[in-house]
């Protein structure tokens, strides 16, 4: 389907993300240096088709209310045929965070991506791919990840993908992403009785990494699920997994 910048526009808008549109490749202008500390839950980027895919960030600031940050996408990681480039807003509204949505790529093709504020600042490199065509030959790989749980440690098998994708990458001509299936009655750990919902002890085992979070309960409010994701983002192994592109999907809970 051959969708517009116009519509792409309209649709960035709908979803409250800020439009990329790639252009000609040319070396990148923006003084990056990076700063991961500054960006604490990292980068990511999702809902890949032929054409366009989300990225996203988080970089809080501790005065004001609205700051502008630069994205650039590129073609390769050194950034020097950066192929799309936009001011992305942040605010304390949003908890600093900042939704891309970068249209006019090509099918099938990786692609590297950075946030940048206005003093240089950076964020880690990430890298995504698009979807490809539907006439495309070529094999399409999953790796499929679900309900993961805080008090058990078990983050770590992101690590084990990302080794998994990168040998593939090497060896083979396939295209890979990774799929989320995101269940919130698990995920949190929580048992249904009835009408209520109460959560499940969390005083058990926990990984030493996580003894700040065994109180966590089931969130109520858009400031419990952000202080939740924030914990769950704070291990270096999803991190560096949702640097890569992710598919999510609800699944039947």
């Amino acid at each position: 389907m051959t969708i517009s910048r116009r519509e792409f526009l309209e649709l960035a808008s709908a979803i409250g993300a800020t439009l990329a549109w790639s252009g000609a490749a040319g070396a990148s202008r923006t003084r990056w240096r990076e700063r991961r500390d500054l960006y604490p839950e990292g980068v990511a980027s999702g809902d890949p088709d032929s054409g366009s895919v989300i990225l996203w960030t988080r970089r809080p600031f501790a005065k004001g209310e609205r700051q502008i940050l630069t994205v650039e996408v590129a073609e390769d990681e050194g950034f020097r045929r950066v192929v799309a480039q936009a001011r992305a807003p942040v605010s304390l509204a949003s908890d600093w965070t900042a939704r891309v949505l970068v249209g006019g790529l090509k099918p099938a093709r990786v692609y590297w991506y950075r946030f940048t504020d206005a003093d240089g600042n950076g964020s880690r490199i990430g890298r995504t791919i698009t979807a490809p065509l539907p006439n495309d030959p070529r094999p399409v790989n999953f790796t499929f990840v679900s309900c993961q749980d805080i008090n058990e440690g078990k983050l770590n098998a992101f690590r084990r993908m990302i080794f998994e994708d990168e040998r593939a990458a090497r060896a083979t001509s396939s295209i890979s992403c990774f799929t989320s299936a995101t269940s919130f009655t698990r995920w949190f750990n929580i048992r249904r009785r009835g009408d209520a919902v109460r959560p499940h002890d969390l005083r058990g085992r926990a990984h030493p990494r996580w003894r700040r979070q065994r109180q966590t309960s089931l969130p109520l409010t858009v400031d419990g699920y952000r202080r939740i994701y924030k914990g769950y983002l704070a291990d270096p192994d999803l991190q560096d997994a949702r640097a890569w592109p992710f598919v999510c999907i609800w699944d039947n809970r």
